[in-house]
């Protein structure tokens, strides 16, 4: 039997993470994965969808070509080289998982494990002992009852992505991140498309003012929106599938599209014939992501907390941290999130309302982008950035962006929010003209009636 100072089961943005930083630290390490090397990240959902995004925004700027002086006469939207350029980008990026395993001497064991004590793992009729043991497999997506994903009319995000053909239509149940994501880039690849969200907003949980200028966004496109409305019942039409809705009415559409959440997964892994602990597939940890088995630990998505695959790199390198007995602190209040729509939306620390939940005496200052030259130069001016500090001590402690290259914006931001930083602090900080990020500065000036380039 080979032994390993850690077996990990699972090789998404935790798993292969978590491998490498323990190979780099002296530790003989494999990795099982039952499916493809990258997870669900890589294969089936940040990667393939960012992709899919970018195609959506070239054919967005060839649209809107006019405004920029330059005729283009014809153009087409070839969607098979669409999906074949998101294939090839996720086979190249999983080939580079591979080429940094290897030049780590970690090992792939293909197949399914299965825990068979705390020290030994079965897959693929292979046995594999181990001092420790990761769990790091991820999420999977939320089923509505009643309403099965059937891999033809009623899909997951997973089988989504895998269509070789536009739908002339789209229903999207669930307003969230994902729903908001695909409906934004299909629309723009133009597929009819209607959201339905349980809430009284769109992307629940983020700043409600955001969400509003976003649904009026996704309105101005031509994408229908329901909200605080369910979806009772799903059922094959002549069309492909009929929603009824909690309103009385009823919709039909070619594809239905469920994206009400992800849940941790934790099946089949036989956890709860050696005893880990778990609460409906979330495994469960103390602080140092350690089960109540001493040598079994789980981070990523399967412990819960943030499904975001940035979260869960950094949680696999913080559990071999804890295993070698080094720090491993993790800041949750600092976790940025990133919303490919168009625009982009991107957050980190508190909003207004949360701030107040918790106590906290905030103000806040909002800056638009239409106010940046940049913003004009590039016609990208809808949207804002809102800044939330302290009212005490002037600390940065949240901000909310929609608006062009939000995603990458954000990053400004979050070591404020880390390390104390004040607005009147940020608002010294020389940025460059003409760019985006100036309105970083505007708005850290805007939090003491400072701004410039607003009356």
């Amino acid at each position: 039997m080979t032994k390993y100072d850690l077996a990990i089961i699972g090789s998404g943005p935790c798993g292969y993470v978590a491998a490498i930083r323990a190979a780099q630290s002296g530790m003989r390490t494999c990795v099982f994965e039952k499916d493809s090397i990258g997870g669900a990240c890589l294969n089936w959902g940040c990667i393939p969808t960012k992709a899919l995004a970018a195609s959506s925004e070239i054919l967005s700027g060839i649209q809107r070509a006019e405004e920029f002086g330059i005729d283009v006469k014809t153009y087409g939207l070839d969607f098979g080289k669409v999906s074949s350029r998101k294939d090839a980008i996720v086979k190249k990026l999983a080939s580079g998982i591979e080429t940094l395993f290897k030049a780590r001497k970690i090992d792939v064991i293909n197949g399914e494990a299965k825990l068979k004590d705390a020290g030994r793992i079965l897959a693929g009729g292979r046995e594999i002992g181990a001092k420790n043991i990761l769990i790091a497999t991820g999420s999977a997506p939320f089923e509505l009852p009643g309403m099965p994903f059937d891999g033809e009319c009623i899909l997951s995000s997973r089988q989504f992505l895998s269509l070789k053909a536009l739908p002339k239509s789209m229903l999207v149940i669930g307003g969230g991140v994902i729903g908001c994501e695909l409906s934004s880039i299909y629309r723009t690849f133009g597929v009819d498309i209607t959201i339905i969200e349980m809430l009284d907003q769109l992307l629940p949980g983020e700043d409600r003012e955001v969400a509003r200028k976003l649904e009026q966004i996704l309105k101005r496109r031509g994408i229908n929106i329901f909200t605080k409305t369910k979806v009772e019942r799903l059922e094959r039409a002549e069309e492909g599938i009929k929603a009824s809705l909690s309103d009385g009415r009823d919709i039909e559409s070619e594809k239905a599209l469920v994206c009400v959440g992800r849940i941790p997964d934790s099946r089949g892994l036989g956890i709860e014939e050696i005893g880990v602990e778990h609460d409906r597939g979330r495994v469960k940890i103390d602080k140092d992501f350690r089960t109540n088995i001493k040598n079994i630990y789980a981070a990523g998505d399967v412990i819960g907390g943030f499904l975001l695959a940035h979260v869960a790199s950094r949680e696999g390198i913080a559990s071999v941290e804890s295993m070698l007995g080094r720090d491993h602190d993790i800041d949750y209040n600092v976790v940025p999130n990133c919303i490919f729509t168009r625009p982009e939306i991107a957050s980190v620390g508190f909003t207004d309302e949360k701030a107040e939940e918790r106590g906290i005496k905030a103000l806040s200052r909002k800056f638009l982008f239409s106010a940046m030259g940049k913003a004009h130069v590039i016609s990208e001016t809808e949207g804002f950035v809102k800044l939330v500090v302290e009212a005490d001590n002037d600390k940065i402690i949240g901000a909310q962006i929609i608006g062009p290259h939000a995603t990458d914006l954000i990053a400004e931001i979050s070591p404020c929010v880390q390390f104390g930083i004040t607005s009147e602090k940020l608002a010294g900080v020389i940025h460059a003209h003409p760019t985006l990020s100036e309105i970083i500065q505007e708005v850290s000036e805007a939090v003491h009636n400072r701004a410039i380039h607003s009356i």
